[in-house]
């Protein structure tokens, strides 16, 4: 749990400067959907770092709290699933799980932001956030992938690192 406040605190001071037109990256998205992408970690692990992630998130984030959450869980319930299903092609599904969920988490902040009253078009926060955060998602997904795999190799040594 000590590198995901890490990587928060990575989040909101540095990460959170690196922007492309209005679009920032979600750090703590791809490190849930890395971490959930490993082998040899439990599912109560995996669920554990997701639900602390969103709980996080949702707290020091201006979004509604049961979006991160909810958000954060699906995408560790779907990399579940594609590390089952793909098990050879972890990176890949790290695109996948990584580019859906960034899609799927700021469509629906458009959304609520447009119900709660904030004058955004839908076709300006496409352009303006949407595409470019997808762009950011698709670039840091293989260095987040790698940093987590070395930390799991760190926190759960294999067989065959003993």
């Amino acid at each position: 749990m000590l590198f995901l406040i890490l990587a928060v605190m990575l989040q909101l001071a540095v990460f959170s400067r690196f922007q492309l037109q209005a679009g920032k990256i979600d750090l703590i998205l791809l490190i849930v959907i890395a971490w959930s992408l490993q082998p040899e970690i439990s599912r109560i692990d995996i669920f554990l770092v997701s639900l602390f992630s969103g709980f996080l998130i949702g707290f020091i984030s201006i979004e509604p709290f049961w979006l991160v959450v909810s958000v954060y869980l699906m995408a560790t319930f779907f990399s579940i699933y594609l590390k089952y299903r793909f098990a050879q092609i972890p990176i890949l599904s790290m695109f996948l799980s990584g580019v859906i969920f960034t899609f799927i988490h700021l469509i629906l902040s458009m959304f609520v932001y447009q119900i709660s009253g904030a004058l955004i078009d839908f076709q300006t926060g496409f352009e303006k956030v949407v595409l470019p955060s997808l762009l950011l998602s698709i670039i840091a997904s293989i260095p987040v992938y790698l940093v987590v795999s070395e930390i799991r190799r760190m926190t759960f040594p294999g067989m065959e690192e003993l």
